[in-house]
């Protein structure tokens, strides 16, 4: 038997060679149960060679974490909540409000003359307050919807969570290199313009790299439907919410 993260051969529960577990199992929702129960609070060495190996090529190693070449990963789950964090942590210092609350800054001008609105906006405040608890409430949704356009591949929704986890959580750091630019260059249109290409261009490098045994302009137009079901889907809940509210 070989290990699946450094392909040495291994006889036992872990690998003299790399230290990883022999069996590492499928990515399912057990897997993410017991990662956040395990390191939901720890940040151990692959935080860094995580963020490295993201920059470089990110379809092809959160394709080799799914594998099963986990040992120098940081945990997909934890890896969000913690770059989210110091992104809405250095936008605060920056005075900066983040992709969030610029959304709700819209969301108020449009409800704060209806009645009724008050307990909607609250919801929204909350969200922009706890930017990093939001982002991993959003991860699922469009996680579901990657999952639907690329349904005939085989991978399963819990290993796009993980996909779209790396993504996001490696977004917030290109957010947070860009935010500081931003606050160099006194708030320059051009520099926004830049890095709002540069995120969705990011999505569209890992998806192409991740679903490379598909032809590019096909990854491409499933890209733009997993935008498209993520859509739909945000706007049914805010309707479902705007209900319930």
């Amino acid at each position: 038997m070989n290990c699946k993260n450094c392909n040495a051969e291994v006889n036992g529960n872990f690998c003299s060679n790399c230290g990883q577990k022999t069996n590492v199992g499928i990515i399912d929702f057990k897997y993410l149960l017991s990662e956040l129960n395990n390191s939901f609070f720890q940040v151990d060495h692959g935080f860094f060679y995580t963020i490295k190996q993201l920059a470089i090529a990110p379809g092809n190693s959160i394709k080799d974490f799914i594998n099963g070449k986990r040992k120098n990963y940081f945990k997909p789950i934890t890896f969000v909540l913690v770059l989210s964090t110091v992104y809405a942590l250095i936008a605060g210092f920056f005075d900066e409000r983040t992709m969030l609350g610029d959304f709700v800054s819209g969301w108020n001008n449009y409800e704060n003359s209806k009645v009724g609105s008050n307990d909607k906006i609250l919801v929204f405040q909350w969200l922009v307050k706890n930017y990093a608890y939001a982002m991993l409430l959003f991860l699922p949704v469009f996680s579901f919807g990657s999952y639907l356009s690329f349904r005939k591949h085989k991978y399963n929704y819990f290993e796009h969570l993980v996909l779209n986890s790396f993504i996001t959580g490696q977004q917030a750091v290109i957010y947070t290199f860009f935010l500081i630019l931003k606050s160099i260059t006194k708030g320059s249109v051009f520099i926004e313009t830049i890095y709002m290409l540069f995120v969705l261009g990011y999505v569209f490098w890992s998806y192409l790299q991740f679903f490379n045994n598909y032809k590019k302009l096909k990854t491409i137009l499933l890209t733009i439907l997993t935008y498209v079901f993520y859509l739909i889907f945000m706007s049914l809940i805010g309707l479902v919410l705007s209900l319930l509210i």
